[in-house]
């Protein structure tokens, strides 16, 4: 009885554990089938009918994460752990499912214990790899790779994570390195080709770039942006029309193809011919009607024809067909700003922000509209926002140099210029425009470096001969000034600047005839030329003609009503001929205009001596001096008030930092004074 009573005991438990194992083998048949829900149901019976079944649980949680259920696939994952601590699926797959839910710092946790248990699988420092990446944490992402590719030296996917991370990095020769191995491994990669033109671009190599650009869009013809980045290198490359040959001849043996016509769009865009490239869109859109893209780009071809409500329009479309195009809401945008809608606008740029927090434009638009509103602190985050997506992003260094400016941090500008010149080193405009400010703010020999380096770019720039010329005549380097002036003109014999520029420096000179005769020569070829009535009135200021002068502030004025230094030159002048209520107007204006510009105080300043008021002289220096430490003119006025006043240690001591910062008349003050 005994025995039978064991055989009826384990007969039960028999049966049940074949019943479980039949619903575990239909189960994993329905998975293999993508019959997941099915999947699912004999899963959960094996489970009902054996709950201590660990592989139960794996191969439903499976199920699961083909369906997107991270949530129950976690929870299944988790049990299967409880079951079996040592299934390296189980925290393999737990973090696959993590990730995919965006919980990175649990992926990683659980894909660094399933290493501890299968230290030689290069998939688990693979994923690793990816979710460290999705963090940002780049560079210990790329250790996981190289871990990875030791294990499995001749995987291009690995190879291809591997360079996107030192892409990420900004490391874009070693990113370059990466990419041609992975289009050795997987020459049908197209984003491979894709990434490694842009990393390329990222160098300015634009010329070997485009061919891998080229490679990409036969691989892959839809690739987002494919056709922008191709067309900004031919443009780059100074060569757009090549992009359209290209395009063209493309699309003579596949007419039909809607992509091609959309690239030839893009390019026509960049040689602003406006006309071919509307049709073109528009045969884009003719063939495939439902191209996101091609409305997108329209869309923005529509704000530089000034069509707003055209753009508004196709950026509507652009979002019913794709909800997540990020890039469509700057479109729209952009069209919003053309009808004025800040408030829109920057509605819809806080939309692009948030779906693709690495587009840079959708700050740097944001960051405009601030700053047009005067709120510069917020215009300087958004602009900072817009470099971080985009680090080598000129537009938003220059914008925030000029708000910089604006607020007084005269360093921070200049930080910001240099670092737009390292992002485009052969943009002429941006040397001549980081040398004018380097001018104003008494950095002559700034300047005069700045200009040579952009000499070195491009020697036939007349702005950079004609602003080092007048930086030289600073520092008293006659000669070299004069000869610098010579050579703008030589290359630009009907140059205003040119012209007006030499007239400054005879004037540093005090050769104020041939001063005259050049200054004017620059208002004959351009009569309205605001720097040129400027430099004739400051001319007559020098030479104390002060009702000539204030009659020429006054052109000046007309042709640009913001001319702050205008209106403080204009109230030096006046305090000469006694006329202290326009002066005061005056400068309340140039205040105004310019609260942060050390130029308006050190003018104020010269007023006031002139209307002996030194005390109040001294406090306008000093409020120069803090807002421009680099100001040597401010140095050498104090210091003159000072030693004056038998305060000659003071003295001595703002001519010695005047004549470090390059002022020519420092040494002869040290030698009245401080002997």
């Amino acid at each position: 009885m005994k025995r039978l009573t064991f055989i009826i005991f384990l007969l039960p438990f028999y049966c049940f554990a074949q019943s479980a194992d039949a619903f575990l083998q239909s189960g994993n048949a329905k998975a293999k089938a993508k019959n997941y829900q099915g999947a699912i149901a004999d899963f959960s019976r094996a489970i009902t009918l054996n709950p201590s079944l660990a592989n139960a649980y794996l191969y439903r949680a499976n199920a699961y994460s083909n369906l997107d259920d991270n949530e129950a696939a976690i929870a299944d994952f988790t049990k299967t752990i409880e079951l079996n601590p040592r299934s390296v699926d189980a925290w393999h797959f737990r973090a696959n499912a993590k990730s995919n839910s965006k919980d990175y710092e649990g992926a990683i946790d659980d894909f660094t214990h399933a290493l501890t248990l299968d230290p030689n699988n290069p998939e688990l420092y693979e994923y690793r790899g990816v979710a460290k990446g999705n963090l940002e944490l780049y560079k210990d992402a790329i250790a996981d790779y190289d871990l990875a590719v030791r294990l499995k030296p001749l995987d291009a996917k690995l190879i291809f994570y591997r360079a996107n991370a030192k892409t990420n990095l900004g490391n874009f020769k070693a990113a370059i390195a990466d990419y041609s191995i992975a289009t050795r491994l997987d020459p049908k990669n197209a984003e491979a080709w894709f990434y490694r033109a842009n990393a390329k671009s990222n160098i300015k190599d634009y010329e070997s770039a485009i061919p891998d650009y080229l490679k990409a869009a036969e691989l892959n013809p839809k690739l987002p942006e494919l056709y922008h980045y191709l067309a900004n290198a031919q443009s780059n490359m100074g060569d757009a029309k090549g992009a359209i040959d290209f395009f063209s001849k493309a699309i003579a043996t596949s007419p039909n193809k809607a992509e091609l016509y959309m690239g030839r769009a893009i390019a026509e865009s960049t040689e602003e011919n406006s006309a071919a490239a509307l049709a073109d869109f528009n045969k884009a859109i003719s063939l495939k009607a439902r191209y996101d893209e091609a409305y997108q780009n329209r869309a923005d071809l529509k704000v530089t024809i000034k069509d707003f409500r055209g753009a508004i329009n196709d950026a509507d479309t652009t979002l019913q067909l794709n909800p997540k195009n990020s890039y469509a809401y700057v479109s729209r945008a952009k069209g919003k700003l053309g009808l004025t809608d800040s408030v829109g606008a920057l509605a819809d740029f806080a939309i692009a922000i948030k779906n693709n927090p690495k587009g840079s434009y959708a700050y740097l638009g944001s960051g405009n509209i601030k700053a047009g509103q005067g709120q510069y602190q917020e215009a300087i985050d958004l602009y900072t926002g817009s470099i971080a997506a985009f680090e080598q992003n000129p537009d938003a260094y220059l914008r925030r140099a000029a708000i910089k400016t604006t607020l007084g941090d005269i360093d921070g500008s200049f930080s910001d210029y240099q670092k737009a010149i390292k992002a485009i080193p052969k943009n002429a405009q941006l040397y001549v425009n980081y040398a004018k400010l380097l001018i104003t703010a008494g950095r002559y020999r700034d300047a005069i470096a700045t200009l040579t380096d952009g000499i070195a770019v491009n020697p036939k720039v007349v702005d950079f001969y004609s602003l080092r010329g007048v930086a030289k005549s600073k520092t008293g380097d006659n000669t070299g000034a004069l000869t610098d002036h010579d050579m703008a003109i030589k290359l630009s014999p009907k140059s205003s600047v040119a012209f007006t520029n030499r007239g400054i420096s005879y004037a540093a000179l005090k050769q104020y005839d041939k001063a005259l005769t050049d200054i004017n020569k620059g208002i004959l070829l351009n009569d309205a030329d605001d720097e040129a009535y400027l430099a004739r009135a400051d001319l007559k200021l020098q030479q104390k003609e002060y009702t000539a002068a204030i009659y020429d502030y006054i052109n000046v004025i007309l042709i640009n009503p913001k001319s702050y230094k205008a209106y403080a030159n204009r109230g030096l002048a006046e305090s000469a001929t006694g006329d202290t209520v326009a002066m005061r107007k005056d400068f309340a204006t140039a205040v105004k205009l310019a609260p942060t510009d050390d130029v308006v105080y050190i003018a104020r300043a010269n007023a006031r001596i002139n209307l002996k008021d030194l005390n109040g002289a001294v406090v306008d220096l000093n409020k120069a001096i803090t807002l421009n430490p680099q100001n040597a003119n401010a140095y050498l006025s104090r210091g003159t008030i000072l030693a004056e006043r038998g305060d000659k240690k003071s003295g001595c001591a703002d001519f010695t930092k005047a004549a470090q910062l390059g002022a020519n008349d420092a040494l002869a003050a040290m030698r009245k004074y401080c002997n």
